[in-house]
């Protein structure tokens, strides 16, 4: 089983939900997310862009390491692992 931990606004997109077990066994991140989709279509989008990369203000951490220092949607995964989708924080002004 692999867990999603879901992040911020992004949870708007899977009614709220910020934890969501999926019950199958991918081997690579894309096929985790790919279960997810079938589960929260609507987060597709606002993770992956129309060629299914991995948009850049979007990080994803398997058991805490970023995928973006390893094979990205390539990246391979094992049962229990636990996948994190998180948005990036950026602009704002100093008070």
């Amino acid at each position: 089983m692999i867990t999603f931990n879901i992040a911020g606004f992004l949870a708007d997109f899977t009614n709220g939900l910020s934890e969501i077990p999926v019950d199958s066994s991918p081997t690579t991140v894309g096929e985790a997310l790919h279960e997810l989709w079938q589960l929260h279509l609507g987060l597709r989008d606002r993770v992956v862009n129309e060629q299914g990369q991995l948009r850049t203000h979007v990080n994803i951490f398997v058991d805490g390491e970023n995928i973006r220092r390893k094979q990205l949607l390539d990246t391979p995964i094992s049962g229990g692992s636990e996948i994190t989708i998180l948005p990036s924080v950026s602009g704002g002004t100093l008070p």
